[in-house]
């Protein structure tokens, strides 16, 4: 299947589209074989089971014409807007999505999804949570602490009252890698599941590049216009010298005030955040180079061995030595 064939693909009407085309009374879906459940005082549909038994992501065009009502997941929806745009009740707040956009909604987050027009081509991607916590999220979370931000702003468990919104209208690459997931999608062959997951991750970088987010979250994140991102990133490129105090006098800010912001938004903080990225460091040193482990950890201030490798193994599951040797295992094959 080449893009022309696709596209072709994605704009046919389906039975569904032309039913409610042409009944519009109907349009209001109902789904009474569904659960119901009264969440946060609403009454809401639970959609669950979704997904291929054996599959980690489902695929599928969201049906134009038709209203679905208030409902949550049990999966993670990913929504591209391939053509037209989009209008969703999120968490009570109306959000219209347009052409190029993505949008992230946890599980949990109530919403609802007005009715589209014959242009309006939305692609919705089903996530298994489990696909996070894989060697997919890892891939993410050793690229730095912006990207942790992000695999914790989908993962984290705690706080369900939440969606993302990505301002990727611009971004060039995102809407070719997405033509080329579906390709694989409805146009199987060998190969196609591994090249989904490439494609997958390759999407979420792109996603990483053009991060900017709208949520139930206040806007202004912090002072004089000044983003969080600017601050992670600040500190994913200083983080063997900076310390709270010079972070924050290279923002202007107060280090109280943004040792708070810091664990606000991340849900970690500062010392955290520095000793994940001196930890990855040495991953890539233990994967990388030969340099003894004591050396390794001696670079990035680590003078405690014994508290070096509790700090380690907290943070990879395993031990130095087991991920130096998990690693040249894994670059001999």
């Amino acid at each position: 299947m080449d893009h022309d064939q696709l596209d072709a693909k994605l704009r046919k009407l389906t039975d569904r589209d032309l039913h409610y085309q042409a009944h519009p009374s109907t349009r209001s879906v109902t789904y009474d074989s569904l659960k119901r459940v009264v969440h946060e005082g609403q009454d809401v549909y639970v959609f669950a089971d979704m997904i291929g038994e054996k599959d980690n992501i489902t695929i599928s065009k969201h049906t134009r014409f038709a209203e679905v009502p208030l409902h949550i997941h049990t999966f993670i929806e990913l929504s591209f807007v391939y053509s037209g745009q989009c209008t969703q009740i999120i968490n009570g707040k109306k959000v219209t999505l347009k052409r190029g956009q993505i949008c992230i909604v946890d599980t949990g987050v109530p919403h609802a999804i007005l009715p589209t027009s014959e242009e309006d081509v939305i692609i919705n991607i089903l996530i298994r949570q489990s696909y996070f916590s894989s060697s997919f999220l890892s891939k993410l979370a050793n690229n730095g602490i912006l990207s942790h931000f992000l695999a914790n702003a989908i993962s984290d468990r705690q706080n369900h009252n939440r969606y993302i919104i990505f301002h990727s209208e611009n971004n060039t690459n995102i809407p070719i890698l997405m033509r080329q997931l579906l390709c694989e999608y409805y146009d199987p062959s060998l190969g196609s599941s591994e090249m989904m997951d490439s494609y997958m991750l390759l999407i979420f970088y792109e996603l990483l590049r053009v991060f900017q987010y709208d949520t139930n979250r206040p806007r202004t994140l912090t002072q004089n216009k000044v983003t969080i991102i600017e601050i992670l990133k600040y500190i994913e490129n200083h983080y063997m010298d900076c310390t709270l105090t010079s972070t924050a006098d290279h923002f202007n800010f107060n280090a109280n005030y943004l040792s708070t912001l810091i664990k606000k938004t991340t849900g970690q903080t500062f010392k955290d955040l520095v000793q994940s990225e001196k930890l990855n460091y040495c991953s890539f040193l233990l994967a990388n180079t030969d340099r003894p482990i004591y050396d390794i950890a001696s670079s990035t201030g680590h003078s405690n061995m014994s508290f070096f490798y509790k700090k380690f193994q907290n943070h990879f599951g395993i031990t130095p030595q087991q991920y130096r040797e998990q690693h040249t295992t894994q670059q001999q094959e």
